[in-house]
């Protein structure tokens, strides 16, 4: 039976659904949605995306995610904290295989790609639609390149 999220992605959409931590990681304010276009996005997906910060399930603004969400095709983009919520090697929650050349550390499996960068913990993951995991590293590089 073909699954439909893989445990990476049930645990964004976790902690997309718990909320955010007002927009910071450590004091640092990002704007999640500025670290990758909707227009780059709708290149990987192949049709046009808007790109908007996520609500959780008490309807509130998460600002520590953006939704990249197309006709047939959404992904959405989470930046924490990495020291609190990047999962080690070795860590049980730690799935699929690592990617080298890509941020500090990274791994990526069907749905989804993790990396640390700067202290930032970068999770895109597929939502809605099949997304090529090659697509889901090459978002993760243009994230993770501009991360302050």
């Amino acid at each position: 039976m073909t699954r439909l999220l893989s445990a990476s992605v049930l645990l964004i959409l976790v902690l997309v659904a718990c909320g955010g931590n007002g927009g910071e990681a450590d004091g640092r304010e990002l704007d999640r949605c500025s670290l990758m276009t909707a227009e780059e996005a709708a290149r990987w997906l192949g049709e046009p995306v808007v790109a908007a910060p996520s609500e959780g399930f008490d309807g509130e603004v998460n600002p520590v995610t953006c939704l990249y969400e197309g006709a047939n095709a959404t992904v959405l983009l989470q930046v924490r904290d990495g020291s609190v919520f990047f999962a080690e090697p070795g860590s049980e929650s730690r799935t699929g295989e690592d990617v080298d050349g890509l941020g500090e550390d990274a791994f990526v499996d069907s749905e989804s790609v993790e990396v640390l960068q700067n202290d930032w913990s970068v999770a895109i993951g597929q939502i809605i639609g099949r997304v090529d995991q090659d697509a889901l590293v090459e978002m993760a590089r243009i994230v993770s390149s501009r991360l302050p």
